[in-house]
């Protein structure tokens, strides 16, 4: 459509705005068209065409002014044209420039003598002498009388003169206002002081109250108790006011971060550690302070700690751990002192000295650092044997040698000495006196051999001198002092310390879990995957948790698919983690199986939040999966005999812990929920169809019951299969439970009386019943075995009851008498007094509670109300609190403001939005359209104001083409011009009779 889009409708506003908006402004600064406002129009009949015409005349005549023509230079009213002129004759091709005698300067004011145009004393400077000088001269010698009196001929000089005179006094008569302003504010201050000391005086005879004995009698009066309620209002007031300042001042902090910048920085968390246990696997320690290493560790004494059991689904891996936390108690401490380097064994006592040997020791226990030489000698011994003396001073003249105790010259070694190496060194020996010099400390800079073959050294002294080719009879060792050997100890120890703590960190490394691993897309590669890395159930869950983490949808969108498929792979596992869980318990410290199932729930949790519509959807394919399973069990029910102890219908533990599991995930509120909703009619069909044959059976019936009432109880929806079942649990407890008159409420318990271990409940309860036994009824196939569950299924059935009864009995509106039926004939036929079968005292009381309770709670006592007809709910009755983010139908959802609103609220909301839209159109419109105006006149503005510019450049453009004119006249000289410019004020000036310098600068 043409008409349509945006640019097409920007283009019809303009042009609306144009043929409207714009005629209209251009009519409100125009006359009407058919309203004739000249002058006399309106009044045909009162004056002549003649009158009219004289009027309007007067009118423009009055309108001009002779300000407005002062500077016109077009024809003037007689039709002369304007010229220029000089010395009042026109200049034209006649004028010759020459002065007479009778022409005279013309003015228009007769008091002023220099024409009114310019001030007099740069009238003179510019056009003075000639004409004006004569002309002077002859207005003096034509008064017959002579000057009048007090005038006298005035010169250039004179009124230059009295110009610097009418400076001067300006100067003058501001510096005296200054003055005088100077010497008023300076008595207005006196003034002020003699006040202030008046002031004093007076205030010396007043009487002011005594604060200080006000305060005194305040706190008398606070003490005793006698404040008034003024006083006391203000007292707390004031203690109010002071106990802000002593409160903490808030800093504003950063913004809480977003679920995706969360999971950005686990995830950058987990590959920063990856990188390092990397590094630390391949032996590269940099920039890696081993701050997680212990310095209790000891390298030396590790091993590794085998396990004694291994399971089927985990895999035993050897961890970095100690086999034993006791440390050599020969192994002895090197610790720097003030008395200088010892060694304490491991309480901390004073062992030995360092080179000194153990008194009655056998064996010699010296430090063992990583730099010992290859015969095996320890660092005292090397201390004693090698060149390392202890003094260090320098050797005498007189000595023949030059050697102190325990140093040797380096001939007696052999050896070359390395750069850098710390020596002694004879200065300059050859020109010392018989060979004979002092020794001094310096450092070897190079080595080398000469043409014979023998090695020289170049050395630099500690003192800043340097001797090259000195051989190697003048050289010596450096003895280390105490001092230095016991740092070079503490040294080797510390380094020591460090390559230890660097291989525990590298052996940790190669037997650490990685922090990042690749999504498992089976069950059979995630636990691949546990069996490689993981030694205990605490570390298959992090495996999981690091797995979520790494490759968390949050991180990337493209991570959905496959952790979809991980999602599925976790709910598989659950599965086979509960089933396990009923074969062979929690399984200790080391398996852990229940707290293996919790940090699951959490992951599932997690993932399902990052993406719920992924999490639903596997959800719903694996409930459906349990439908079908029960279906095919059912259908198998027909063909197993009653014997067959080892066949159940009902759903593996692994699925009830899941089902469990699913309330903490997905919200159990919801009216209708894509996942919740097919979960409650699984459950119906499980508690109401699968078949009773064992204890077992029993139990999970039970726990289904309870998910059952746990989904519901919060939305006050009527658990009919789980009422049913619980009532007929406790009818397996009666005398009459397999009479034939006796119909149970559900056909689950059908057939009950074909299996013996039903029919012998009862009296297992009885028998292996404990008083003061507080166990609870587990999953576990052990405990679901011993003889005291039947004794826990029937406390665990009449607590229901009574819980259930609490629940539902105030949401159903009168039928709760109806709803919970079943249950009330089921506790009548309980009868736990029976003389033939008489419960234990501890159930009898159960059983007498739980009647009290259904009997309160269902208002058994009272009259009843007859059976109304019920109206229909309302939608606000039906509209149930939602505690999580809903997953709508995607086939069914649709976008609208007004969804979840009432009719009247939804067209008020609507009217609303409406008014906003018009508000803003209108607004918009206004808006553009007082754009439009002002740009409109911005644009006749411009074009007013470029006439008037064009007809005053062309004016200025003739102005300045007549003065070009000029001063082209004047300047060719000759009789052309003459008397013009500055020629006369040069001429006074080279006289020297007015005072400015060449240039025009005024003295």
């Amino acid at each position: 459509n043409p008409l349509k889009g945006a640019g097409t409708a920007l283009k019809r506003a303009i042009d609306n705005r144009r043929s409207g908006l714009k005629v209209a402004m251009d009519k409100s600064k125009k006359a009407g068209a058919f309203i004739d406002r000249r002058i006399g129009e309106n009044r045909k009949s009162e004056m002549t065409e003649e009158e009219r015409m004289l009027a309007r005349i007067v009118r423009e005549r009055s309108r001009r002014s002779k300000k407005l023509d002062k500077f016109s230079l077009g024809d003037d009213e007689g039709g002369q044209t304007l010229s220029l002129t000089h010395r009042g004759k026109v200049i034209d091709d006649s004028y010759t420039g020459k002065f007479e005698a009778g022409d005279v300067i013309l003015s228009d004011d007769d008091n002023d003598n220099y024409g009114g145009q310019l001030e007099r004393a740069d009238t003179e400077l510019h056009f003075g002498g000639g004409a004006f000088e004569r002309a002077r001269k002859k207005e003096a010698s034509n008064n017959p009388y002579g000057p009048s009196r007090g005038q006298v001929a005035e010169s250039l000089g004179d009124r230059y003169r009295s110009r610097k005179e009418e400076l001067d006094d300006l100067i003058m008569r501001k510096k005296y206002e200054k003055a005088e302003k100077a010497k008023h504010k300076e008595e207005q201050n006196e003034k002020f002081e003699g006040m202030d000391e008046q002031f004093r005086e007076l205030a010396s005879l007043l009487q002011f109250r005594d604060k200080e004995k006000d305060r005194r009698e305040h706190i008398e009066a606070k003490k005793t108790g006698t404040l008034s309620v003024d006083d006391k209002e203000m007292d707390d007031w004031e203690k109010e006011m002071k106990s802000y300042l002593f409160e903490r001042k808030v800093k504003a902090t950063d913004r809480s971060k977003t679920s995706e910048e969360r999971a950005k920085d686990e995830a950058d968390r987990l590959h920063e550690l990856e990188t390092k246990r990397l590094a630390r696997m391949n032996g590269d320690f940099e920039n890696d302070d081993l701050s997680d290493i212990s310095d209790n560790e000891d390298y030396g004494k590790r091993s590794k700690k085998t396990s004694k059991t291994k399971q089927k689904s985990l895999k035993k891996r050897n961890p970095d751990e100690l086999d034993s936390d006791e440390e050599d108690s020969n192994e002895l401490e090197a610790k720097f002192t003030a008395d200088g380097l010892i060694y304490v064994d491991k309480d901390g006592n004073f062992v030995k000295k360092f080179g000194e040997d153990v008194v009655g020791s056998s064996t010699e226990q010296t430090y063992h650092g990583d730099d010992e030489d290859e015969t095996g000698t320890s660092a005292s011994s090397e201390d004693d044997d090698d060149s390392l003396g202890e003094s260090g001073d320098d050797a005498s003249v007189e000595s023949d040698d030059g050697l102190s105790s325990g140093e040797e010259e380096m001939d007696s070694f052999g050896t070359t000495i390395a750069v850098g190496t710390k020596i002694k060194g004879r200065y300059r020996a050859d020109e010392q006196f018989e060979g004979k010099g002092k020794w001094y400390k310096g450092t070897i800079m190079k080595s080398y051999n000469d043409e014979a073959g023998n090695t020289l050294y170049d050395i630099e002294y500690d003192d800043g001198d340097a001797e090259e080719a000195v051989t190697p009879e003048n050289i010596r060792l450096q003895k280390s002092s105490t001092d230095e050997k016991c740092l070079e100890a503490v040294k080797k120890q510390k380094i020591q310390k460090l390559q230890e703590k660097r291989q525990i960190a590298k052996d940790r490394a190669r037997v650490e879990i990685p922090y990042v691993l690749e999504v498992p897309t089976t069950l059979e590669a995630l636990h691949d995957m546990i069996g490689t890395y993981a030694a205990t159930g605490e570390d298959a869950s992090l495996i999981i948790e690091r797995i979520h983490k790494a490759n968390s949808v949050r991180l990337d969108k493209r991570n959905k698919e496959k952790m979809q498929n991980f999602y599925d792979v976790l709910l598989r596992r659950f599965v086979g983690v509960g089933d396990a869980l009923y074969k062979a318990g929690d399984g200790g410290e080391e398996l852990g199986r229940y707290n293996q199932l919790d940090s699951l729930t959490k992951v599932l949790y997690a993932m399902a939040q990052d993406s719920p519509d992924s999490a639903g959807a596997v959800w719903g394919r694996r409930i459906g999966i349990f439908h079908s399973a029960l279906a095919k069990r059912l259908r198998d029910t027909e063909f197993v005999s009653a014997q067959d102890d080892d066949f159940t219908a009902w759903p593996s533990t692994g699925t009830l812990l899941l089902l469990r599991a699913l309330g903490h995930v997905f919200p159990v509120t919801d009216k209708r929920h894509v996942v919740i909703t097919p979960t409650l009619i699984f459950l119906g069909q499980t508690i109401g169809q699968t078949p009773v044959r064992s204890v077992e059976d029993v139990i999970r019936g039970i726990f289904c019951s309870s998910l059952m009432i746990e989904y519901t109880r919060e939305t006050h929806r009527l658990p009919s299969e789980a009422l049913s079942f619980l009532a007929g649990v406790i009818s397996l407890f009666s005398e009459r439970a397999f009479d034939p008159s006796i119909s149970y409420p559900i056909p689950s318990f059908s057939g009950a009386g074909k299996y013996e271990e039903l029919k012998e409940i009862r009296q297992r309860m009885m028998d292996s019943f404990e008083e003061g036994n507080e166990q609870r009824l587990s999953l576990e196939k052990d405990k679901m075995n011993s003889d005291i569950t039947p004794s826990l299924i029937l406390v665990a059935s009449l607590q229901l009851a009574r819980k259930v009864t609490g629940y539902y009995s105030s949401s159903l509106g009168g039928a709760q008498i109806e709803a919970f039926d079943p249950i009330v004939k089921a506790l009548l036929l309980l009868n736990p007094r029976s003389k033939k079968c008489r419960f234990p005292d501890s159930l009898a009381d159960d059983v007498r509670k739980t009647a009290d309770t259904v009997y309160k709670n269902l208002k058994l006592g009272e009259a009843r109300l007859p059976l109304l007809r019920r109206a229909a709910a309302k939608a606000s009755e039906l509209a149930i609190k939602t505690l999580a983010p809903r997953m709508e139908d995607p086939d069914k959802y649709s976008m609208g403001k007004d969804k979840n609103k009432t009719r009247i609220q939804a067209e008020r909301d609507k009217l609303r939005r409406e008014y906003r839209r018009e508000h803003k159109a209108v607004s918009r419109e206004l808006r553009l359209d007082a754009v439009f105006i002002e740009n409109e006149r911005r644009k006749d503005k411009e074009h007013s104001d470029s006439k008037a510019r064009e007809a005053r450049n062309k004016n200025h453009s003739w102005l300045e083409q007549e003065q070009a004119t000029m001063n082209q006249q004047v300047a060719l000289g000759g009789g052309l011009l003459k008397g013009g410019g500055i020629g006369a004020a040069r001429s006074k000036a080279a006289s020297g009779k007015v005072g400015i310098k060449k240039g025009g600068k005024m003295r």
